[in-house]
């Protein structure tokens, strides 16, 4: 028969059968009121109670990961979520060097440049995912969707005015930022003031960012103010690594 670990001399405890494994042992009787409390409290033995101990972290662990990956997916857009590097239209030879791209010391931005159609952006959802489920957490966003958090931000909505503060917040301080179509939003004072804000935080702050355009950053010199081109291009070139599938 088991027995359970007391310093209670043998007549002193109590023998039961194990709800679990139906094998008998000896608990330490609790009495109040005439009653044994303490067979209730000893229904299993100790070798059943370490497994039904092992199997609850089990479930919690089972229960994190699904949480995590709840999380990655509510992240991702659903058709990118879906991208299948085995796609015989995917760009594989692309992906391939931004699954091997790491953040370093000198260069901890990645650029990917190039036209449409060429995989940019599920290159960095796969990327995302992978970061993700590293256990880091991203922000995934857009140009038009940094464009209009920008003016949304002074709404007289409070609800709209908080979502766009916070997005913009994320935007700035989230361990990785993915920024999509940069390039595609329109220009204007405010939105450069932002953008500027946030580039220049994560750059002093080394915090990764990955972007896609579908033009070189040079080029957005044309539609920037003069006053805010140089400071804006400069961030988004200088320590970054520049795949340009164009040149």
């Amino acid at each position: 028969m088991n027995t359970t670990h007391t310093d209670m001399p043998e007549a002193a405890m109590k023998a039961t059968v194990c709800r679990g494994c139906g094998q008998g042992f000896y608990y330490e009787p609790i009495w109040a009121l005439g009653l044994d409390l303490g067979k209730s409290l000893h229904a299993f033995c100790d070798a059943c109670k370490e497994t039904e101990r092992m199997s609850e972290k089990c479930a919690q662990q089972e229960s994190r990961k699904q949480e995590n990956e709840a999380r990655i997916l509510a992240q991702i857009d659903p058709a990118l979520r879906e991208t299948d590097w085995r796609h015989p239209k995917f760009n594989l030879p692309l992906w391939r060097v931004v699954d091997e791209w790491r953040p370093t010391r000198d260069e901890r931005w990645l650029g990917i440049i190039g036209a449409a159609g060429r995989c940019k952006t599920r290159c960095m959802a796969l990327l995302a995912m992978r970061v993700m489920r590293a256990g880091t957490r991203i922000q995934w966003t857009t140009a038009l969707r940094l464009h209009e958090a920008t003016g949304d931000r002074r709404s007289q909505l409070n609800g709209v005015a908080v979502m766009a503060r916070e997005h913009l917040a994320d935007c700035m301080h989230a361990p990785w930022l993915f920024l999509d179509d940069f390039g595609k939003n329109e220009w204007g004072p405010a939105f450069e003031s932002q953008l500027f804000k946030i580039l220049d935080h994560r750059k002093n702050h080394l915090l990764p960012t990955v972007y896609s355009s579908n033009a070189h950053p040079d080029e957005f010199s044309q539609v920037i103010s003069p006053l805010n081109a140089r400071p804006i291009i400069g961030r988004m070139v200088e320590g970054t690594t520049l795949l340009n599938l164009t040149a």
